[in-house]
């Protein structure tokens, strides 16, 4: 990256991934689905949830190809559904409706056709811990109506972006 890219903030370009895959939505450590700390994700009652403890970056990205079908107007949790049919929420954090869009700044709208990796919040992880809320981001497979299967890969340390389906 060059002093003019640096300065002007030139976004790299996305990366083309295939239809089929599902990347990781933020830079940071994945954390076994039952340490979650809302057992609602932790015990997977909205689907096959996966939770990212977020470090260093600050965008929450689309962890697939597909189209936002819902985007909270708080910005903490968006819904999307994949060309292949499914349908993935992310929840950023936990109780971080009750910030009422502190700290978060949509970067894409609802009815947006996405690219997985594309940015689709910003996120100041500081603000949501300095409220007391939990910064963890959930992936959850919502629906799946051609019952595909669905594995992750048992990376730990993710970057946004990163292929996690095997």
């Amino acid at each position: 990256m060059g002093l003019f890219d640096r300065l002007f903030k030139k976004e790299e370009p996305l990366k083309d991934y295939d239809d089929s895959a599902v990347v990781a939505v933020v830079d940071g450590k994945r954390i076994p689905t039952a340490e979650i700390s809302d057992p609602v994700f932790a015990e997977q009652m909205m689907g096959k949830t996966i939770g990212i403890v977020p470090e260093g970056k600050k965008k929450v990205v689309s962890p697939v190809n597909g189209k936002v079908e819902v985007l909270f107007p708080t910005g903490h949790a968006f819904g999307l559904r994949a060309v292949d049919g499914r349908g993935y929420l992310v929840h950023i954090g936990i109780d971080t409706v009750e910030m009422k869009g502190k700290g978060f700044k949509a970067l894409a709208k609802q009815g947006d056709t996405v690219k997985a990796g594309q940015p689709i919040v910003e996120v100041d992880f500081d603000v949501v811990k300095e409220a007391g809320k939990d910064p963890v981001v959930m992936l959850i497979l919502t629906e799946n109506p051609e019952e595909l299967p669905l594995e992750y890969n048992d990376s730990v340390e993710v970057k946004a972006g990163d292929i996690i389906n095997l």
